[in-house]
């Protein structure tokens, strides 16, 4: 939703500085950013840039949970965050963090999502109800009675979902949602959090360094952080054209280091932000060619010496269910080798 709809910003930073107890200087410093109802927040850095220390500030987390000092105002939702409870800010603000088994609670699927419920002492029947409701819309509605850890790593994070949403909360913050994902499962999470942003009109903010699977659905601005700072307040368009995610140790999207590579200049007009949407004229994709084409092939490896061969392995942890079945191959002496697949396919097992 553009800003200039909007009169009053949901979450506002007005100079503000966070300095955790335990150290000698601020991880936050002189912050201001405003955050507008509606809108889809990236919020990028490299690891121990701040950007979960800010995303801790507007959950409530700093300074109650990890003891700190705050100077400057930080407004959520009309509330003055340093000021007030984890629980009066957990009204406003759902958080859904990075390993989804540290949120988990309840025995079940059900028991979990509706245990912000308990606390308030809903009544059964309505709490039923909310609970089906926060399930369907994640879809996760015929697992209520599963076990949280019988799940795959991308089901649990949706019942941390709706554990977050039986509140109907305003403000949804998704703190580093793919670090635990492969790419299919964490392109599915974009999604889901595209789809119930569209349902329920929330405020999105994801912390992410992750920039290209988050950029598989629209974000509105991306904010970069490092060293506790803001460095960038831009639409992905005018970011991607910088090359400011190189120089502050963030991956930009492959497809943008093959175009810098060949020689092509990329601007906000060339909509950078998706692999879908670039726009390439006819001078651009013939220097992408060349440069393709230029490209040095690999000399053909000569049989290596097999340092490793494994032949018909099997294993499983219980009995009568297999994680791997009739495993074959062989590693040569100096190769380098990847072993990929899904969450669950067996690759940590093996």
């Amino acid at each position: 939703m553009p800003m200039s709809e909007q009169t009053n910003p949901i979450i506002s930073f007005k100079n503000f500085s966070f300095q955790y107890r335990a150290q000698k200087k601020p991880t936050l410093h002189d912050i201001n950013l405003d955050i507008y109802p509606g809108e889809r927040v990236l919020i990028a850095g490299p690891s121990g840039s701040g950007k979960s220390t800010l995303a801790a500030c507007i959950n409530g987390l700093n300074p109650f949970s990890n003891p700190g000092e705050c100077t400057g105002s930080l407004t959520v939702d009309g509330v003055d965050a340093p000021n007030s409870s984890i629980f009066e800010l957990s009204a406003h603000v759902g958080t859904v963090l990075q390993d989804p088994d540290g949120q988990f609670i309840g025995l079940t699927v059900g028991e979990d999502i509706a245990f912000a419920l308990e606390n308030s002492c809903v009544p059964q029947k309505e709490m039923h109800e909310i609970t089906r409701h926060a399930a369907e819309l994640v879809g996760i509605e015929k697992r209520l009675d599963h076990a949280p850890h019988e799940l795959s790593g991308g089901q649990k994070q949706r019942v941390s979902l709706a554990g977050v949403m039986v509140d109907q909360v305003k403000i949804l913050m998704f703190d580093e949602p793919l670090a635990s994902l492969d790419p299919a499962t964490g392109k599915q999470a974009i999604e889901l959090i595209d789809e119930i942003q569209h349902k329920t009109d929330t405020t999105v903010l994801i912390i992410e360094h992750r920039l290209e699977d988050v950029l598989w659905r629209n974000v509105d601005r991306i904010i970069l952080v490092n060293e506790g700072t803001i460095l960038a307040d831009l639409r992905p368009d005018e970011l991607l054209a910088t090359h400011m995610l190189a120089e502050n140790g963030i991956r930009e999207p492959l497809y943008l280091t093959a175009m810098r590579y060949a020689g092509i200049a990329i601007t906000p007009e060339k909509r950078p932000a998706h692999v879908d949407t670039v726009v390439l004229d006819d001078a651009d994709t013939a220097r992408l060619h060349k440069w393709f084409h230029a490209l040095p092939l690999p000399e053909p490896a000569s049989a290596p010496e097999h340092l490793l061969e494994v032949r018909g392995l099997g294993f499983g942890y219980t009995k009568g269910q297999s994680t791997l079945h009739d495993i074959s191959f062989s590693i040569g002496k100096g190769e380098m080798v990847s072993i990929v697949g899904r969450n669950g396919a067996g690759k940590s097992t093996l």
